[in-house]
């Protein structure tokens, strides 16, 4: 049921009158004039009577989903509720839901059957809204009260790696600048990632805005489902690593897993909270035309039950919030991030914890998180003709600037993210102009990472020739269409420093027509072309177009700063492929 109905009365009503006229007589003078005292001592004894002679079928039942995080705590609560309540035909339903999926419910319009919600953070309100208003349904009407509890953000790592770590280097400022590898539970359902990547977000706001795109692209080479998930890979991983976590997952996490215990690291310039609200959710089943047609009696009744369920609500909400010596043994802090927390990994003492940022950004943040952190795969084209040997800028010769930037930008790919690689110059493999050196596989196959590195660093012995480009570009996108995955964006980078030389090859018109017909044929499989010149030798028109009929784009860099921050946004923009401007 999903809100408090005292359908009860039916039952007293029914006991009354089928009760021996005496008793009948004396419970309802008591009742009606014998003094508040005896009547509520009356009240309360048929309550009892009722509930134990003949159970409670038509029972009052609180409805309260929680998140995964403290579910186990409000339960506990819940039971001493219930068992405060018991005769009353009263009780308290704690349903276990993570507050991504609760909202998601909420957006589309699906009823929890829930008469409150305690999510992790008030940001997934935020969430509900938005997602509600992107589907063109009605907002829910939801109330925010104060929140029940809170857990500060802290940096997760295990116990025997403490040693690694200075107090001076934990923080946000050394996740940007990459101290150390993070690992940041998806921000699509975790609060704490979102709430992490706001505050870095403004710490990163007086810097470039390409800089903290590559932080959100390191931060994405990995992205643990859950931070559980988070937690296994702490226990694996060889580097120095963090993951980001709150002060409750960390006690509850030592508690199951004494053998593998973590210990939080606190950010050095300060922490944020998250603040689990306490949220009533309407979930009428009278809608606003049924009420209308409802006689003055039984709108009266409607309004005492829903005061009824909002004072029960109220009694259960104070009830938590109250309950700090509950809250401390999980590992929470009270609603003023107060308590002491005698527990193994974090510090027992309160820590003073900063407000949230502006979460207004934090749609535009994750929209930006998700664009760079799209799987890849990507077919990499490198231009290995006799003049990318010559000198472009401060004495490097062109393939040696390709060579420096390609090492920072592939190294922002994630695991998950597929990369091969060709070669390409006039009749490199008999007639072909293209040589596949690497075929399209995983990063995370460290053969084929190792493979590639050793072509990366032998490129200069391989320089040959003249420049076959028209021939090549049909052939890349060809051979990434073949092999399509529908999952991930599939695209071809190619890099190049002149012109089409091959004159037995294809015209750029015919490449153009080709493509064109390509795309024509099967539109539902786009392999944008992105091309990036390097040095003034390039033919920037023909690249616009080829760009433009595969939706990809056109780049030209002229110093190893340009060819670098070209080669990460080359890599970057993927939520507009195809089509990017």
């Amino acid at each position: 049921m999903s809100r408090p109905r005292h359908r009860s009365r039916t039952i007293k009503s029914w006991f009354l009158r089928a009760s021996t006229p005496a008793l009948a007589t004396l419970l309802t003078l008591s009742l009606a004039g014998g003094g508040a005292l005896v009547a509520l001592a009356a009240q309360n004894k048929l309550d009892d009577f009722v509930a134990q002679t003949f159970g409670c079928p038509n029972a009052t039942e609180l409805v309260v989903v929680a998140d995964p995080t403290i579910s186990s705590t409000v339960q506990t609560v819940a039971n001493a509720f219930n068992a405060e309540h018991v005769g009353q035909c009263l009780s308290a339903t704690i349903t276990t839901q993570r507050s991504a999926d609760t909202a998601a419910l909420l957006a589309s319009g699906t009823s929890t059957g829930a008469d409150a919600w305690i999510p992790d953070s008030p940001i997934w309100l935020n969430r509900v809204e938005s997602t509600a208003t992107a589907l063109g349904r009605e907002i829910p009407k939801t109330q925010e009260w104060a929140s029940v509890a809170s857990s500060p953000l802290v940096l997760a790592t295990p116990a025997v790696k403490v040693a690694e770590f200075e107090a001076s280097e934990v923080g946000w400022g050394a996740i940007l600048d990459g101290r150390y590898r993070t690992l940041l539970p998806d921000p699509e359902s975790s609060s704490s990632s979102m709430i992490a990547l706001a505050t870095l977000n403004d710490l990163a706001a007086d810097g470039d805005a390409e800089d903290f795109d590559r932080v959100l692209m390191n931060l994405g080479r990995s992205i643990p489902d859950s931070t559980k998930a988070a937690f296994t890979e702490l226990q694996i991983s060889d580097s120095r690593t963090v993951a980001l976590a709150t002060e409750r997952e960390i006690v509850e996490h030592n508690a199951s897993s004494p053998d593998e215990p973590l210990v939080a690291l606190y950010p050095s310039e300060g922490t944020v909270a998250l603040t689990y609200p306490f949220v009533v959710v309407e979930n009428s089943t009278v809608s606003e035309v049924e009420a209308s047609r409802l006689t003055e009696e039984e709108q009266t009744e409607l309004a005492e039950i829903e005061t009824a369920r909002t004072k029960l609500l109220e009694e259960f909400a104070d009830l938590v919030r109250g309950s700090s010596q509950v809250l401390n043994a999980e590992g929470f802090r009270d609603t003023a991030g107060e308590g002491e927390i005698l527990a193994s990994g974090v510090i027992s003492a309160p820590v003073a914890t900063k407000s949230v940022g502006d979460t207004d950004e934090l749609v535009s943040i994750l929209r930006n998180w998700n664009s760079l952190n799209l799987r890849s795969r990507i077919l990499t084209v490198v231009d290995v003709s006799g003049s990318m040997l010559e000198r472009a800028w401060d004495g490097q010769r062109r393939i040696e600037m390709f060579q420096n930037s390609a090492e920072d930008a592939f190294s922002t790919l994630s695991e998950d993210d597929e990369l091969g690689m060709w070669l390409f110059s006039k009749e490199r493999v008999g007639e072909e102009d293209w040589e596949d050196v690497a075929g399209i596989r995983s990063m995370n196959d460290p053969d084929h990472v190792e493979s590639l590195q050793e072509i990366i660093d032998t490129l200069p012995s391989r320089i040959n020739g003249y420049t076959g480009l028209n021939d090549t570009v049909l052939a890349a996108v060809t051979h990434v269409r073949d092999d399509f995955d529908p999952d991930k964006v599939n695209s071809v980078v190619l890099i190049t420093d002149g012109r089409n030389e091959d004159d037995n090859g294809i015209s750029l018109e015919t490449l153009v027509d080709e493509l064109n017909a390509m795309i024509d044929k099967n539109t539902d499989e786009p392999v944008p072309v992105v091309l990036v010149g390097i040095g003034p030798d390039t033919d920037v028109e023909a690249m616009r177009k080829i760009a433009q009929v595969t939706g990809g784009t056109a780049y030209q860099a002229n110093n190893p700063t340009e060819l670098s921050n070209v080669m990460l946004e080359a890599l970057s923009q993927r939520d507009c492929r195809p089509n990017c401007s």
